[in-house]
């Protein structure tokens, strides 16, 4: 852990900040650049089978090569084809580490990790690929060049721009990085919690499920072609006149929630830049739905926007019976949101037009005579199965994969959450190191008046603060704790300024914490505030004496 912090610290003081183009050794000077026909690949994995990528952090490559290299190497049962990747930065810094120029006590490590990365590099190891120094050059995503962390998330985002069926995780031991990481919606794990992760992801199970309903509603749907020209013929605009009532009210929504989640920097972390179209809309909600819309309306009217984003922002032919669920989605999803805000005056006019086509619609179908049953099927998280269920019988086990599928989303979320506390433990254990340094005699600060009384005063919050978490934690841990018990820590978060991103319900945070692995994580962690309790205590007895002779007590 060491070595991760001083990576940190490293990277915080910007001693392992270089410019993008910048080669500095074996890595950086290879001729790892993509060619121009092979930038837009993501066409490519569709029949490659590739479902995972793992971007790998400099810290990772340091401390745990051997574990690197078995990622390359072997197979994880239930994990499909992976990916290592290496992104510019960290080449960079391995590079400049090998020198000894930053960090001299870990040239040992890095120079093994170096020629790990340059003989895969080398021979074109599938398993193990390079982010390019053109890919790290495009400012697409509003990070910073000069923030490391910026740029290895910005290599993440690019990959799952490029790859959009796979599952792109980043493996860091940096806590922070790890916060960030999740904030930008992107799946972070630590080297110890990866492998598991990964075969909790099921990538292909859920997938699956939708592909085979479709089919199945495609069969069901040729049988109406008939009617379908005759609906044509008599109302033309009905899908222009659906995007664009829909397209209004999604972009006054997209603006207006990414404003109160973000507040002035919405345009930097919104996935695509105004102007909208339909399609860009969508992809903007499919992006933000975990860290926004998810906390706005029910989360499983995700499937709705899918459903939306295939049927309208694609080639594909639509039928009379696709354009009633179509109808019947979009007011299902514009209701939803009708219960948080009119939107000025948006919402509402929006919802009363897609009204009007629906109703339109069911009286021309009517009029031709065509079977309306289908047409009133509301999406939702087991319509799927129930629609196979009733065409195929092979198809019964098609609810035992939703329950997985919600089992695996829940456990993401769980880690989404201890990471949260884990960036309060780590925010602590920074703030604490810095008081402890500025009440410490015998490094001449306490002769500063201004930086002692900021350090006493700085202690007295710490001591505060650690006393609320350790209550709150206690009161979880006890074998008789309730739902009441969690409100001590869950107040705790939501109000203290150590963290102000929490975008969980104390619900949310009780469930995590009654699952055992997180009550023997949070069991390890009091222990550790404990000890963290008395060294400040400590600290506070043997500089009490000088704020009482300065007049504070």
């Amino acid at each position: 852990m060491q070595i991760v912090e001083d990576l940190h610290v490293a990277r915080l003081e910007k001693r392992m900040a270089l410019s993008v183009i910048q080669t500095c050794g074996e890595l950086t000077s290879m001729e790892i650049d993509l060619p121009e026909q092979d930038l837009n690949i993501s066409a490519e994995t569709s029949t490659s089978g590739l479902n995972i990528l793992v971007v790998i952090d400099t810290n990772i490559m340091i401390s745990h090569l051997e574990f690197v290299r078995s990622l390359k190497s072997e197979d994880i049962p239930g994990v499909g084809r992976l990916a290592l990747i290496i992104p510019w930065v960290v080449l960079q810094e391995l590079d400049n580490l090998k020198k000894g120029k930053m960090l001299e006590h870990v040239r040992d490590k890095a120079i093994p990790a170096v020629q790990f990365i340059y003989m895969c590099l080398k021979n074109q190891d599938s398993k193990l690929w390079g982010q390019s120094m053109q890919l790290a050059s495009q400012k697409i995503y509003g990070l910073s060049d000069e923030n490391n962390d910026d740029r290895v998330l910005q290599c993440c985002l690019q990959y799952q721009n490029l790859f959009p069926q796979a599952v792109v995780v980043l493996c860091t031991d940096d806590k922070n990085l790890c916060n960030k990481a999740i904030v930008s919606e992107v799946k972070a794990f630590c080297k110890a919690d990866l492998v598991s992760a990964l075969q909790n992801l099921n990538t292909n199970r859920q997938q699956n499920c939708v592909d085979l309903q479709q089919s199945k509603c495609d069969t069901a749907f040729q049988k109406r072609e008939g009617g379908d020209a005759n609906l044509t013929a008599r109302f033309p605009n009905i899908l222009p006149d659906l995007e664009k009532n829909l397209g209004e009210a999604l972009s006054c929504i997209l603006e207006t929630e990414m404003k109160i989640a973000f507040g002035n920097l919405w345009m930097e972390i919104l996935y695509l830049k105004p102007p909208w179209t339909l399609a860009s809309l969508l992809q903007c909600y499919k992006k933000h739905w975990v860290a926004v819309f998810g906390y706005v309306v029910p989360r499983s009217l995700l499937a709705t926007v899918e459903y939306l984003y295939k049927h309208l922002c694609t080639a594909q032919t639509v039928d009379s019976s696709t354009v009633g669920i179509l109808l019947q989605e979009s007011k299902k999803l514009l209701h939803a949101f009708s219960s948080r805000s009119d939107y000025n005056g948006v919402l509402p006019q929006a919802y009363a037009e897609v009204t009007r086509l629906h109703q339109t619609l069911t009286e021309v179908k009517s009029d031709s005579g065509q079977d309306l049953s289908e047409d009133t099927m509301v999406l939702s998280e087991s319509a799927v199965c129930e629609r196979m269920e009733a065409m195929t019988p092979n198809l019964q086990n098609c609810e035992e994969k939703l329950r997985s599928s919600t089992h695996v989303a829940q456990e993401n979320r769980h880690q989404e959450i201890w990471s949260v506390l884990e960036g309060v433990w780590n925010t602590i254990n920074l703030y604490s190191a810095e008081i402890f340094q500025k009440l410490d005699p015998n490094t001449g600060t306490v002769t500063a008046k201004s930086s002692f009384e900021e350090a006493f005063l700085g202690l007295q919050k710490l001591i505060a603060a650690v006393n609320d978490i350790l209550e709150g934690i206690r009161r979880i841990l006890t074998p008789s704790s309730t739902f009441q018990d969690i409100w001590t820590l869950y107040n705790f978060l939501i109000s203290n300024e150590i963290n102000n991103s929490i975008q969980f319900t104390a619900e949310e945070l009780y469930e995590c914490v009654s699952q055992e692995i997180y009550r023997e994580r949070l069991a390890v962690g009091c222990c550790q505030l404990a000890q963290l309790e008395h060294t400040i205590k400590q600290c506070s007895v043997s500089v009490h004496m000088e704020a009482k002779n300065r007049g504070w007590l």
